[in-house]
């Protein structure tokens, strides 16, 4: 895999390749200036531009080291550095009669660039330093013969590094401990991913663990023999949550296999190691009081030895020895033991880097992944039907669910929505190995439960299902609960807008949930956040672009799109029925009235409207004081009642105006289909020519087409 330099831009060539060539005319320059002027101001001024460049391109040097983005260039450095020292060794008569200039000078040149670059540099600097008036008369001679000398060393090592190829061995020992850092389950054989599927933090935790342990293994093996110990262990604080103990491995007593042990935090070596960070050494009898265990090799100890390890100045673990013979310590069994805790703080600090680059490249893949699905959410694809806000929500949550399941490797996720009473709420979403879904549509009632508690506070809360004094009140209300689970890990989720309420996980294991589990669940209903208010967003543009602004109904283009998609499914197997109403006398009640009064009988008329209407029907402003009414499943008797009871119901409007109330009138034309036509045109013309007979016929009256 080459690696790719960063690209330079049309200015970094030209600076680079000008101040590259322009080191001969600055010698030529210099040499002229001191010929005629040596010792004057201007020669010193010009003896100065030199170092100021060499200082120049070494601060940027050092720079483009310091950042990850960048490949630092040596070759400007190496010129005017170059220039630098033969300005010293012009004007500096020790350090001409060292000789060291043209000797150092001479082999880097021919060292570091090929012979055709180095060659004339070599003569070109070889030539400047004898023309330039030295300490000694034969300084051609002398810098001729250091040029040949060094100039021949310097070819002789460069020929010998390329024959044996080690710089690009390094190179690609970089890049391989590059993957290996960014990668590690590169080294699986599989793919590019471990043995159970995609690769996740906690899957890479556990991976670096295990390196941990072996290296641990390894620094104890050495351990054993040179403190003479019969047992010697690593302790480090243990992870589970309400657990106050020291877990580590063991070995010694005979077996070669290491064995896993705890000791409570109050053990004494333990505490001197991390509450006062000092060693802990007890040899004779007394060692008997701090055995760590009651029986076996070991419980009866003649020395018990402890020291912290540390990594950058925190105490990470201790290092526990104990002897069962009598008799004194093999070495001095302190020193020892701080000299191999150096050494495991080293692979610890190793181990930690390498995991937080997992941790960096994983994170950053599931974060991009689930923000691309959750931007395609509302960006149907063509022939595709239209989501609506249900269930963009739906796929929201399913894929928030997906992602912590998958990431903290839970048994069963719920995403649990709580309204403005924190007392209720209800299962917006459930995922298991079983399948995934909404829970009921309604509001439950969290009781005394942990989750209504958690969201109440804000406060997360995990429980490792550890035995131990039974617990008061669920983590989840009874109806929610399942059988088995033991591993509770309970968020919450606050946002003014989007979700509002928790994240839960369970698992059947004990102990299944740490802190580094809720950082990431906390990441990915961040993203959850992002994703809701992207649907709310869409779901706010949707309504602009089919909502008619004043009355709140559905525009005439959504309406006749909905009025065409329903034809199209009825295919003419179902009646079906569409009423056309006209407000009577509009125009006069705008002139007698005012347009402003006019707009509110159009709302009030359209409130009407809106609210009778039955689940499946729907209304719309059709323009002007125009409305028109889809009435599913309603045949030409039902049709008739409907409009009926719609103009009643208008009649009923009152409007106060000046201290008295207005009433108004509308007038109805209804055609149905299959019988009047199939088709949006047809019968849109088939109510609108029976609404101009209920016009004719005195309006405030309802007419079936043909009338």
């Amino acid at each position: 895999m080459p690696v790719p330099s960063p690209p330079k831009g049309p200015a970094q060539t030209v600076l680079r390749y000008g101040a590259g060539l322009s080191a001969l005319p600055y010698l030529l320059v210099l040499f002229l200036v001191q010929s005629r002027y040596p010792g004057g101001a201007l020669f010193l001024l010009c003896a100065a531009i030199g170092p100021l460049a060499a200082a120049t391109f070494f601060a940027a040097f050092l720079r483009a080291r310091s950042r990850d983005d960048r490949v630092p260039d040596p070759v400007l450095l190496l010129v005017w550095g170059g220039i630098t020292a033969m300005e010293i060794h012009a004007l500096v008569p020790p350090v001409a009669r060292s000789g060291i200039v043209p000797a150092a000078l001479f082999f880097c040149l021919a060292l570091r660039f090929p012979p055709t670059a180095s060659i004339p540099a070599i003569l070109c600097a070889g030539a400047w330093l004898a023309a330039v008036p030295g300490p000694f008369a034969q300084e051609i001679l002398y810098t001729s013969a250091m040029a040949l000398i060094a100039g021949a060393g310097g070819f002789a090592v460069r020929g010998g590094r390329l024959g044996r190829g080690r710089e690009a061995d390094r190179v690609q020992d970089a890049i391989a401990r590059s993957r290996v850092l960014v990668l590690p389950w590169e080294e699986s054989g599989n793919g590019g991913l471990p043995a159970g599927g995609e690769m996740t933090e906690d899957s890479s935790l556990l991976r670096r663990n295990e390196e941990l342990k072996d290296g641990i293994r390894r620094a104890l093996e050495g351990l054993l023999p040179l403190t003479g110990a019969g047992h010697v262990g690593y302790l480090a604080r243990s992870a589970s949550p309400g657990t106050v103990l020291h877990e580590g491995i063991l070995l010694g007593g005979g077996s070669p296999v290491p064995r896993v042990f705890s000791v409570p935090d109050t053990y004494v070596p333990v505490r001197e190691a991390t509450v006062f960070r000092k060693s802990f050494l007890e040899v004779g009898p007394g060692a008997g009081r701090y055995a760590p265990w009651k029986s076996g090799p070991g419980s009866a100890p003649t020395g018990i030895a402890a020291v912290p390890v540390f990594r950058e100045g925190v105490v990470e673990g201790v290092l526990l020895a104990l002897r069962d013979e009598e008799g004194p310590w093999r070495d001095p069994v302190i020193p020892v033991m701080e000299l191999a805790g150096h050494f495991i703080g080293r692979e610890i600090e190793r181990l930690r880097e390498l995991h937080q680059g997992d941790r960096y490249f994983l994170r950053g893949d599931w974060y991009h992944k689930m923000v691309r699905r959750m931007a395609e959410v509302g960006t149907e694809r063509e022939g595709e039907p239209a989501d609506d806000l249900r269930s963009r929500r739906e796929r929201v949550y399913a894929e928030t669910a997906e992602q912590v399941r998958r990431q903290v490797d839970a048994g069963r996720v719920l995403l649990v929505e709580s309204g403005e009473d924190q007392r209720n709420g209800r299962i917006a979403w459930a995922l298991s190995s079983d399948g995934g879904g909404p829970g009921a549509a309604g509001p439950e009632s969290l009781g005394d439960s942990y989750v209504g508690w958690v969201i109440r506070t804000g406060t997360q809360r995990i429980f490792p299902g550890a035995p131990g004094p039974p617990r008061s009140q669920g983590v989840l209300p009874g109806p929610w609960e399942r059988e088995g689970e033991r591993s509770f890990m309970v968020l919450p989720v606050e946002g003014h807008v989007g979700f509002r309420g928790a994240v839960v996980c369970t698992h059947t294991e004990e102990k299944r949930f740490r802190k580094r589990h809720a950082e990431v669940v906390r990441d990915i209903t961040r993203v959850m956040q992002l994703g809701l208010s992207h649907v709310e967003r869409l779901e706010s543009l949707t309504k602009k672009a089919t909502t008619d602004g004043l009355t709140g109904l559905s525009n005439r283009k959504a309406f006749l799109e909905r009025l065409a998609d329903d034809l199209a499914r009825l295919d003419g197997r179902h009646p079906c029925a569409v009423v056309m109403l006209d407000i009577d006398h509009f125009k006069k009640i705008n002139d007698t009235y005012g347009h402003p009064f006019g707009d509110e009988v159009l709302r009030g008329v359209a409130a009407v409207l809106g609210k009778g209407v039955r689940k499946g029907d729907a209304a719309g402003r059709y323009g002007g004081e125009e409305f028109v009414l889809y009435l599913h499943m309603a045949d030409t008797e039902r049709a008739r009642e409907g409009a009926e009871r719609f103009r009643r119901m208008i009649r009923q409007i009152r409007f106060p105006r000046e201290g008295r109330e207005v009433a108004v009138t509308a007038s109805f034309g209804v055609a149905c289909a299959p019988h009047h036509g199939n088709g949006v045109e047809e019968l849109l013309k088939r109510a609108d020519e029976a609404l101009y007979l209920s016009k004719q016929r005195g309006r405030d009256r309802v007419t079936v087409y043909p009338g």
